[in-house]
């Protein structure tokens, strides 16, 4: 049963971040579209920098619930998990880094190994997105 929490809460965290990430890059293409390009891009890549801290603050929200109120598992590794920790443990996992100091145990495994897939996704999608925002802003230069 505890399993089934962990896989349905990184299942709602996966859909969560999905929608936020398709929002946020579709509001960027919109301010990006219609803007010169230098200054734009800077605003792109600080708008990405920042939605992909919040999907990682998701998932460091999941974590510290899963730790905490849950008890879906542990983390080994560290003494006692502050808000520092999980953000940290998040942001490992979320790009795909493995795990270094801190690993977690118990059905908090399932959400570690949910973590990268979705990051890595969501860090693809937007790399494509910024390489043809690029691209377009060439292709309109002649």
């Amino acid at each position: 049963m505890r399993a089934l929490i962990a896989l349905g809460l990184a299942g709602f965290v996966v859909f969560a971040s999905t929608i936020l990430h398709y929002e946020a890059i579709h509001r960027l293409d919109i301010f990006a579209r219609h803007r010169r390009a230098y200054p734009a891009l800077l605003g792109v890549i600080a708008g990405l920098i920042g939605l992909h801290m919040t999907e990682i603050g998701l998932y460091a929200g999941l974590f510290a619930l899963a730790d905490g109120p849950l008890a879906l598992g542990d983390f080994r590794g560290a003494r006692l998990m502050g808000t520092l920790d999980y953000v940290y443990f998040a942001a490992e996992a979320y790009a795909s880094l493995g795990y270094g100091d801190v690993y977690p145990t118990g059905e908090m495994r399932l959400i570690g190994s949910v973590a990268p897939l979705n990051g890595i996704l969501l860090l693809a999608w937007s790399g494509s997105f910024l390489f043809s925002l690029v691209q377009d802003w060439r292709a309109n230069e002649d």
